[in-house]
């Protein structure tokens, strides 16, 4: 990467990220409802236009890089390289800003507001999608990497409530042991059903023999 493409880059990135919080900052003090497309483009000092060519909705600027990182995991599983359990941790722990504070806005926000909610779970379902594609491809059946993706789903969506739980409760993020130690948990789990799953599936030659 040159130099001018690099400076671009960050240049991008920068105004994605002041686009992103301005409207966090806007929805926390005005709601979902309240806040206009103009009145975040005002805050972040870009225009309306370059706020569509960043977030096409006003529901993706809730989520700021969900969706890219999606996509991510979804280039990095194809590489191959490793285990889909052992990618998607080493995945989640370089996420940054899933589980902070603003986690607690979020989950607000899609109590306010139907369409965030409704975006928060094409989301998930796109990842949980991309997950199950990666498990089929490593075991070579389908149910077992549909069930593993779900469950993990399911696990991680129980680590969001505990957090921001605990955040509501202590009013600051949960330090690196902590998220570390709740997302072995999950991963722990998610590989314990894949293994029970996996150990019950059909053997060849098991079953019936045609007019036995």
């Amino acid at each position: 990467m040159s130099v001018v493409s690099g400076l671009r880059e960050r240049k991008k990135a920068a105004t994605r990220l002041a686009i992103h919080e301005a409207g966090l900052r806007l929805f926390a003090e005005r709601g979902f409802a309240g806040t206009t497309v103009d009145d975040i483009a005002d805050a972040a000092g870009v225009s309306r236009a370059t706020v569509f060519s960043y977030f096409p909705t006003k529901e993706e600027i809730v989520f700021g890089d969900a969706a890219l990182a999606v996509e991510g995991l979804a280039a990095r599983l194809r590489e191959g390289g490793g285990s889909t359990v052992a990618t998607v941790r080493e995945w989640l722990g370089e996420l940054t800003g899933w589980l902070d504070p603003g986690l607690l806005l979020q989950v607000r926000l899609r109590e306010e507001a139907p369409t965030v909610a409704a975006r928060r779970l094409q989301i998930s379902d796109a990842l949980e999608d991309v997950i199950a594609e990666a498990l089929e491809a490593e075991l070579g059946s389908q149910l077992p990497a549909r069930l593993t993706a779900a469950a993990l789903m399911s696990g991680l969506g129980a680590v969001e409530q505990r957090t921001a739980a605990q955040l509501s409760e202590r009013g600051h993020a949960l330090s690196p042991a902590e998220i570390d130690h709740i997302l072995d948990v999950t991963l722990a789990y998610a590989e314990a059903g894949m293994a029970a799953v996996s150990s019950l599936a059909p053997r060849s030659g098991s079953g019936p023999t045609p007019g036995g």
